[in-house]
């Protein structure tokens, strides 16, 4: 598994048992945020059944304290295990960029433009460091608390249960099926970016060109078409993934109503209690606020392919083969009565003779 994961985010190996570890916490720190909804369970329990009375009082107290002191303590484990980690992650990545840089072959270079190799280093960094921080662990750890919670549901009550969870195969699924069109538009946007930053690199070093042939509004020009481009690009990519997303939300949003409906037809019916159609009310309202931010993580993690593509392209390219040691051996300059002057006459050099032997100045 942690293989898998540094393969499939370009993580090192420390990175992918830290990602293990934060989608852990994360899920830890999920389940913590339905304490609240068992004491709220309870009190209403309390009051339908007229057992709320003045004894109850420290029973709530410290429950309240309990889960503050819970959700404080998981909150904060969670954070030093995502964002901290992230920090220790990005600088190990982009030592070893620059390192796997200096190794390889120059061939590797001349495939590739200044714009390209300083996107790599610097944005494709950049955006798997908000990735493996917000998008990664919480997506994991969302994915591992809902279905520890769902099973627990399953176990109180399946037919509610399963009004209850329904769509979220089916909201993941409308977002994990568009993922060959977030490619795509995540490849072209991409695309755009290293155009646009390239004219700008072009444009930095040939000003003094432009300026000696009047072209500046010329290339200007053609400059700005690219941003305006890149800019068209960024909003269709966006507007594509946006779709999806959202719909899948709108999805998930169908899952309170059905619970509703199912609820109270067992409440007519007479095989459910009020205080159980309650609690289902509760745990779903709250079951479905981070499966909301885990879609949009999954479309982000997604649109990170052509980035993770890119930095695994420069990981895995072989390293400049040969000896490490330089054994060179009669590599003497000699110069035996050399002489040198300019076009114009002017001599700089006039029987010189002298033999610089190798390793000395």
């Amino acid at each position: 598994m942690v293989e898998k994961l540094q393969r499939r985010f370009a993580l090192s190996r420390k990175g992918a048992v830290d990602t293990i570890k934060g989608s852990l916490l994360c899920a830890l720190q999920n389940i913590s945020f339905m304490l609240p909804v068992y004491m709220l369970y309870c009190l209403v329990s309390d009051m339908l059944g007229g057992a709320l009375t003045a004894s109850r009082i420290p029973f709530y107290a410290v429950g309240t304290v309990i889960c503050a002191a819970v959700i404080l303590v998981c909150t904060y484990l969670q954070y030093n295990s995502t964002f901290l980690a992230t920090y220790i992650e990005t600088g190990v990545r982009r030592i070893s960029l620059a390192e796997k840089l200096r190794r390889i072959p120059l061939s590797f270079f001349g495939k590739k433009d200044l714009a390209d190799l300083t996107s790599a280093i610097m944005n494709d960094c950049a955006v798997l460091e908000t990735s493996q921080s917000h998008h990664i662990c919480p997506l994991i750890g969302a994915i591992i608390s809902t279905t520890l919670i769902a099973f627990s549901l399953f176990i109180f009550n399946w037919r509610m249960a399963l009004a209850s969870v329904w769509v979220l195969p089916l909201a993941f699924c409308i977002v994990g099926l568009a993922a060959g069109v977030q490619k795509k538009l995540s490849a072209k946007s991409m695309a755009a970016r290293l155009s646009c930053e390239d004219g700008i690199q072009e444009c930095m070093e040939s000003m003094p060109d432009l300026r000696a042939n009047n072209a500046e509004k010329r290339y200007l020009a053609g400059l700005n078409k690219k941003l305006r481009a890149f800019e068209s690009r960024l909003t269709k990519s966006e507007l594509g993934t946006a779709v999806f997303v959202v719909t899948a939300s709108l999805v998930l949003r169908l899952g309170i109503a059905t619970t509703a409906l199912v609820g109270s037809y067992l409440l007519v019916a007479g095989e459910l209690d009020i205080i159980t159609f309650f609690m289902f009310l509760l745990v779903v309202s709250r079951l479905y606020d981070p499966l909301e931010g885990s879609l949009q993580n999954l479309a982000a993690i997604i649109s990170t392919s052509t980035n993770i593509k890119r930095m695994n392209e420069i990981l895995d390219h072989p390293v400049q083969e040969g000896e490490d040691k330089l054994t060179n051996d009669g590599c003497d300059i000699v110069f035996d009565h050399v002489g040198f002057a300019y076009d114009g006459g002017e001599t700089v050099l006039r029987d010189v003779s002298f033999t610089a032997k190798q390793g000395e100045v």
